[in-house]
């Protein structure tokens, strides 16, 4: 929620704005006290793939460095054809809370960041839109900083590099002495900033700035006293009621009003529809299922090229062809799952994927399943499971319990198999169709650069294809096999 916010999103402004956007554009610039012309060049930028495109591009030798802060490469699609060869052709700086994480593997430089439980004044974001206060509760370890000191200090180097004055576009001053001795700068001060900027947005959390001047509560003390804050919060008054429950309601008395219904200037959504025309669909998912085979570990052909031919061709690219007919990434060979004389071993000495495979969640576990590590988490969920029809394992003599492997044409990973709502295997509470298995992506981990060391691995066997709008890869409609170990 944070990140989206924030603007931590490939093509978005702070406070849900896009990139594009003139007139905001321009706030923020104002905001970042950075010139305006400078936000605009970054406007027009070419940036061909998004997030998957950025690891096609190293592996072409076209991107260099990587600086990997807050998040991991386990949680993108195609790991091991993909991102996992492109993150040994760059330079690599991980800043991470973890001594064990995924991204460390593949680092050339390590900054350890102290984690929210070991700083005083993180503000943090729920789902429900509430802004909070994380008091730590214990030292950071030494020579251990907060990721947002470092972020601030990675980003004066740049501005002296860029020629701009680094006092003027980060004027905060290190107040704060850490538990390990060292100073920090003060984030009530940062988060000022940050309220000040979300004027006029529908995130406007201004509201707690009229309260500190009428009422001479601070920031800080407000969210602590409320227990979080809920945006929007753009008057005062609803500042001190906590905020806004209901996002789309309670605009009385906030001027201009910024949306109705739904998050647009008329109140209203905007749909675009898919044809769901099915005509291609065996030519061009045939296509797209070429990218990332295993066979072309850490090679071509790349998507990113291909988006590079549409373009001079004058023509639409596979995935904008796949989006607008809602087409999935690759298609199982439904016609071998239909053979009921196929076993499981014929379908891999025949190289055949049969079945639909559907990544997800649980949510017992947090998305990469640093939880999995946690006494009570791992109790709830402690292991990867795939959950098979119960028709499906009668038919291929599958045990609810066994230990299976799940391969598609990019990777595998280990599971037990879960079949039906009294499985031994827990969570237990769904039942798939025939022909579909699913397993969840966030109980992957990766405790190794060696691809066969890792059994939970999930993301080995995803597709790389992404929505060429929002960069989204298609991590539920697979195609997969399962075999016996």
């Amino acid at each position: 929620m944070s990140e989206r916010l924030m603007g931590g999103l490939t093509g978005r402004l702070p406070f849900n704005k896009p990139l594009k956007d003139d007139e905001w554009r321009d706030h923020i610039a104002d905001c970042w006290r950075i010139p305006r012309d400078r936000l605009k060049q970054t406007s027009v930028l070419p940036n061909p793939g998004m997030a998957v495109g950025m690891m096609e591009r190293a592996l072409k030798g076209e991107l260099l460095a990587d600086f990997w802060m807050y998040t991991t490469h386990i949680n993108m699609p195609d790991v091991d054809t993909l991102v996992r060869p492109a993150l040994t052709k760059m330079f690599v700086v991980a800043q991470d809370i973890y001594r064990h994480a995924p991204n460390n593997l593949y680092a050339d430089v390590i900054f350890p960041a102290a984690t929210w439980g070991e700083w005083t004044g993180g503000t943090y974001i729920q789902s429900e839109r509430r802004v909070y206060v994380c008091d730590g509760t214990m030292n950071p370890p030494p020579n251990c900083r907060p990721d947002m000191d470092m972020a601030i200090d990675k980003g004066r180097a740049l501005c002296k590099r860029l020629g701009l004055d680094p006092d003027q576009v980060f004027p905060y001053e290190k107040k704060i002495r850490m538990g390990n001795g060292i100073m920090a700068y003060d984030p009530e001060e940062v988060f000022r900033d940050i309220v000040r900027a979300s004027k006029g947005s529908d995130a406007d959390l201004t509201g707690i700035l009229e309260v500190e001047e009428q009422d001479g509560i601070s920031l800080y003390e407000q969210l602590r006293r409320l227990r979080g804050v809920q945006w929007p919060a753009p008057t005062a008054q609803i500042a001190r009621k906590g905020g806004t429950p209901r996002r789309y309601l309670g605009q009385e008395g906030w001027a201009g009003k910024p949306y109705g219904a739904f998050r647009r200037p008329d109140g209203k959504a905007k749909f675009k529809l898919c044809e769901q025309d099915y005509s291609q669909i065996k030519q061009i998912c045939s296509k797209l299922m070429s990218f990332g085979h295993r066979t072309k570990k850490g090679a071509g052909p790349f998507l990113i090229g291909e988006l590079a031919a549409a373009q001079k061709e004058g023509r639409k690219s596979l995935l904008e062809v796949a989006r607008d007919n809602a087409l999935p990434p690759e298609l199982p060979d439904l016609e071998v799952y239909e053979d009921k004389n196929k076993s499981l071993e014929d379908h891999k000495a025949e190289g055949k994927y049969p079945f639909w495979l559907s990544l997800g969640i649980v949510y017992e576990h947090f998305h990469t399943s640093k939880t999995i590590r946690g006494a009570t988490t791992m109790k709830l969920v402690p292991e990867q499971y795939v959950e098979v029809n119960p028709e499906d394992a009668e038919r291929f003599g599958l045990r609810d319990g066994e230990k299976v492997r799940i391969v598609t044409r990019r990777g595998s990973y280990e599971a037990r198999v879960s079949v039906g709502l009294d499985s031994i295997v827990h969570p237990a509470r769904t039942e798939v169709p025939e022909g579909l298995i699913f397993s969840p992506w966030n109980l992957s981990v990766a405790d190794s650069a060696d691809p066969t060391r890792n059994r939970w691995l999930v993301n080995t066997t995803s597709h790389r294809a992404w929505d060429p709008v929002s960069g989204q890869a298609d991590y539920k409609k697979l195609a997969a096999r399962i075999e016996r170990i």
